[in-house]
């Protein structure tokens, strides 16, 4: 590997590591709304979400793009920061150790989160059970058309 390709290499993984830092506090925030059920930020910012997927997306086709061109597309980081000049190699194992660091607590935060979820809609499936709201009878509004789901046992009116 030479310099060239050596620099690329730190620059991509200086974007990258920038990249997650964002992501990941975006991710916390997340985290907090969803403990504060704060509904409302939470569907306000699934475009910037949305957002995120997609630049990560980019940044993973553009690296690929030029790590083919570069002919490292093959490798992995640790096979390239051993080709790489002397000089380079701390700063390159530098930003990898960071860039790992960044995805795990990713993953991490991503788990944590996941898992809140689950336990708030398990706890709201239970309390929807006792309250015994999915066993209503079935409504109709002025037309005779049906308003919701359940079971009606009797007549509402006779025609």
């Amino acid at each position: 590997m030479d310099e060239r390709t050596a620099q690329a290499v730190i620059k991509c993984l200086e974007i990258d590591c920038e990249f997650y830092r964002e992501l990941s506090v975006f991710l916390l925030k997340k985290h907090s709304k969803i403990m504060e059920d704060d509904l409302e930020w939470l569907t306000n910012s699934l475009n910037e979400e949305q957002a995120y997927v997609m630049k990560s997306q980019a940044l993973e086709n553009k690296r690929l793009e030029l790590f083919k061109g570069l002919g490292i597309a093959d490798r992995k980081l640790s096979e390239q920061i051993e080709e790489a000049p002397e000089d380079y190699r701390p700063k390159m194992k530098m930003l990898g150790a960071q860039l790992t660091e960044l995805i795990d607590g990713i993953r991490e935060m991503n788990e944590r989160t996941n898992e809140v979820v689950k336990r708030k809609l398990d706890n709201q499936t239970e309390f929807v059970k006792r309250a015994g709201i999915l066993n209503k009878p079935e409504t109709y509004d002025r037309n005779a058309s049906k308003v919701t789901r359940g079971t009606a046992s009797t007549v509402i009116r006779d025609v």
